[in-house]
């Protein structure tokens, strides 16, 4: 017989990567992902009675994650506003071969350039072209008509390529670059 903890255990192993998955690509530079991904569970566990069921556990757990995200972004910002933490410098000391450490300066070049785009672009771009997800099921997780997906896809593409060529990265960069278009 598996009891309660036994069963939140598995609910968190099954989910945790995709949660904080999510929590990197919509969080940015700013925020603690690990806190985020912490808070997610903490909320989720608190509402699990609450689950009707009528949507699947990703979608829910995605609209936790959102408005989690969304308020550590707040935060994050405020403090920095008022002084309270300091803009986070790109770290270099990854152990490894230059390659690794090329690769984490991109993605963190690239995560600067999503935060650059507006919480819907960077939601639909980031379910969609890092996380892989159809724009039917980004749509489905978001709560919003697919041809709307497709229209933060468009701007949100366009903007964050205007966004990396100010950095002097293009497009035809990152191709190839699947440790990049995946966060891995």
């Amino acid at each position: 017989m598996t009891t309660r903890d036994d069963q939140l255990t598995r609910f968190y192993r099954d989910h945790a990567r995709r949660v904080l998955g999510w929590a990197i690509r919509l969080g940015g530079p700013y925020v603690d992902v690990e806190d985020i991904t912490h808070d997610v569970f903490a909320v989720a566990v608190r509402r699990l009675p609450e689950f009707r069921g009528d949507a699947e556990v990703g979608t829910w757990l995605f609209a936790i994650t959102r408005k989690t995200v969304a308020n550590a972004r707040r935060r994050a910002a405020l403090r920095r506003f008022v002084g309270l933490d300091s803009v986070p410098e790109p770290t270099e000391t990854a152990p490894g071969p230059d390659d690794q450490l090329a690769t984490r300066r991109r993605r963190r070049t690239v995560q600067t350039a999503l935060e650059q785009l507006s919480r819907p672009q960077r939601e639909a771009v980031a379910l969609v072209d890092l996380e892989g997800l159809s724009a039917v099921e980004a749509a489905a997780l978001i709560d919003v008509p697919v041809g709307t997906v497709y229209s933060r896809l468009h701007h949100g593409r366009r903007a964050l390529a205007e966004a990396l060529q100010r950095v002097g990265i293009t497009s035809s960069a990152l191709d190839g670059e699947p440790a990049l278009e995946r966060g891995r």
